[in-house]
Order: C-alpha cells, then structure tokens, then sequence
C-alpha cells in the first residue's frame, strides 16, 4: 500500500483516506501562510525619488526596498533571481507593482539598489522566488 504524506504549515487535524489501495493523510489548516511566491520582479527608480509611498515615507531608489500587494509593510523578504542565482533582502514599503506588471506574472517591484543586487538594470525584469525572512 503506497502512502503520501501532506504537510501543512499550522494545523488543527488530520485524517486518513483510503481510495483504491492508495492511502493519504490529509490535514486541514487554520490558516494558510504564504511564506513564499515565484513570480517576475521589477523595479522602480528616480522617476519616484522624493515622492510618498503607500506608507506615507518619501521612496528612496538607494535603499533596498519594495512594492508589493502581497505583504504588510515592514516585512523583511528574501528576493532570489532565478536569473542570475543572486540574491538581496528588502523591505516592503510601498504597494505594487503596477497592475498591468501583474496581469504579466509580476508579484514585487524592486528599488534600483535591490534590482542591482540580484541582476543588470539592462534586463528591467528578472523571474524571482519571494520569501518571507520576518
């Protein structure tokens, strides 16, 4: 009998199903945590300089920081170029990025220091994993 095991982060129960020979441990969540996302970044850079954010501060493109729908602000995230292999920590301070970037698989948009952490300004976009650090 072959067996598969679910993990889920938080967890109230489990039960087992059995179908045809196959057993599952199947487990329900109180809540899922998205600790992590794939997606395409971008980035945003002196054409914002000085101007507010969505949380009130004036943006900054030399420090590492981010746009993103997806996290509260003030969560530090781990962005890795799928690209490149390379990669920077950032702050989210700000919403985005633009909804048209998301229709096109955009989950977090970069400041100018953080994109050139991770890979060339040239490339404008970079295929990245997106993990929660705290």
């Amino acid at each position: 009998m072959k067996k598969i095991n679910l993990l889920i982060i938080i967890l109230i129960g489990a039960i087992t199903l059995e179908t045809g020979g196959l057993t599952a441990n199947v487990v329900t969540p109180i809540a899922m945590v998205k600790s992590y996302a794939a997606g395409v970044a971008s980035y945003y850079s002196y054409e914002c300089a000085d101007l507010p954010m969505a949380n009130g501060r004036p943006f900054d493109p030399g420090k590492k920081t981010c746009a993103s729908w997806s996290y509260k602000f003030g969560t530090v995230l781990a962005v890795k170029s799928m690209d490149t292999g390379r990669s920077t920590e950032v702050i989210v301070t700000d919403r985005g990025p633009n909804k048209r970037l998301v229709k096109e698989g955009g989950i977090i948009d970069l400041s100018k220091r953080a994109f050139q952490d991770i890979c060339s300004l040239e490339q404008g976009l970079t295929r990245v994993i997106v993990t929660v650090k705290k």
